[in-house]
């Protein structure tokens, strides 16, 4: 009875161990990405006032529409982040203009 429990708990530490050796690397992309995504969302914001929105954002280094992100590693990075996130419950959509009520 006792070799069994201790071949259990070697593999109990075992499990534990490679799951976290491979959720760390998922959860610090998934943090990089929520800053990438935060800095997207900023020049949105930045740019809200502007003339020419889209190329303000191009200024910024961004895109003004889907895929967003003009380099491949950010799309990926972003694309993981927002998917992850909107499971979570996160919105990156910008929010809608505010309209005024006509009196």
């Amino acid at each position: 009875m006792n070799t069994a429990l201790a071949s259990t708990g070697a593999l109990l530490k075992k499990l534990l161990k490679w799951s976290a050796f491979t959720l760390l690397p998922l959860f610090v992309v998934f943090v990089t990405g929520e800053q990438v995504e935060s800095y997207r969302l900023g020049a949105i914001a930045a740019c809200e006032n502007a003339k020419d929105t889209s190329n303000c954002l191009r200024q910024r280094g961004y895109l003004a529409a889907a895929p967003f992100y003009p380099d491949i590693t950010r799309r990926l990075v972003g694309g993981y982040a927002r998917i992850l996130g909107g499971a979570l419950g996160a919105s990156y959509a910008p929010p809608p203009p505010i309209e005024e009520e006509l009196k």
